[in-house]
């Protein structure tokens, strides 16, 4: 007798059952179509040559196209500060970046140049303003306090239309310790989807992270030689873990990091947690049989 998924036993082992889930979990994944929240972190900036370094911490597909605007997230008004159909890039700046090709978690990149698996739009007027005349630039980003959203939205005027917030960190100084609703250039709140408590986005606590008018001190990014990084590359850290690590002000000093790549662990599939919990109580079924087996032999 053939046998299919439908006419499999209606109690079958324990074990079939596992290594069927496991078997469907391991088989091709949906396409994802949008990056997680904490998918891509910001680990440095220079606000003298307006540069910025990510993080991818998970895999991201080639054409997956992603956003980052330094305009202050108002929750007030639910947009970006100066977001306007005729005003593209709001009141200060967006950059588009563009995968190329896949990118394998770990990639550490820079807003600098363009790589191999990425690439920059930094010029050209952005698609989808009303008579508009905002452009793509590199992020203006504020010495004394600033903001840096990472976002996914449609390509038409796309500050105006997020859909997708990603990551979010804010640096300021005792004037402007947080996030808070976004009424000028220096000030931006949390958006819809990230929190400081998963660490998706998160404030610097140490204040001197920011430069001065005339350029001095002006980089700063995640210390890879920082007790805790240190020990996350050495061991592999998932993606929670790294992001609990950047989020910290102490794990941070002078200078952004190099282009390289970081240890980030895969993390477990659905298909594997399935199973095992299915192995788990298959276990416990056996042990439950066995007890009943010496129950009925004392009697």
């Amino acid at each position: 007798m053939k046998l299919s998924i439908l006419s499999l036993p209606s109690s079958p082992r324990p074990w079939l059952s596992a290594l069927l889930v496991l078997f469907l979990g391991l088989g091709p994944s949906p396409s994802r179509a949008v990056v997680s929240a904490g998918g891509l972190a910001l680990i440095g900036y220079d606000d003298n040559l307006d540069t910025f370094t990510v993080v991818a911490l998970e895999s991201l597909g080639a054409d997956e196209v992603i956003y980052f605007t330094n305009n202050g997230w108002s929750s007030s008004q639910g947009q970006f500060n100066g977001a306007d159909p005729t005003q593209g890039a709001g009141n200060e700046s967006l950059i588009k970046l563009t995968i190329t090709a896949p990118m394998t978690k770990g990639t550490i990149f820079s807003s600098a140049a363009d790589g191999s698996a990425w690439a920059w739009t930094k010029t050209g007027l952005i698609p989808g303003q009303e008579d508009g005349f905002g452009e793509f630039s590199d992020l203006a980003i504020d010495f004394e306090s600033d903001q840096i959203y990472a976002f996914q939205a449609g390509a038409a005027n796309p500050l105006s239309n997020p859909m997708n917030f990603i990551h979010a960190v804010h640096f300021g100084s005792v004037d402007y310790p947080g996030f808070s609703d976004s009424e000028d250039t220096l000030t931006g709140d949390l958006p819809p989807g990230l929190s400081t408590l998963d660490n998706t986005a998160f404030a610097h606590t140490d204040f001197g992270f920011h430069g001065d008018a005339d350029g001095n001190h002006s980089a700063w990014g995640l210390d890879l030689s920082a007790a805790e990084v240190k020990a996350l590359q050495s061991s592999g850290g998932h993606k929670a873990d790294w992001l609990t690590a950047i989020s910290k002000s102490s794990n941070w000093g002078a200078g952004q990091p190099a282009v390289s790549s970081l240890f980030v662990m895969p993390e477990p599939g659905r298909g594997m947690l399935m199973a095992a919990g299915l192995i788990a109580l298959a276990g416990r079924r056996r042990r439950g049989g066995r007890v009943d087996l010496v129950r009925k032999r004392r009697i």
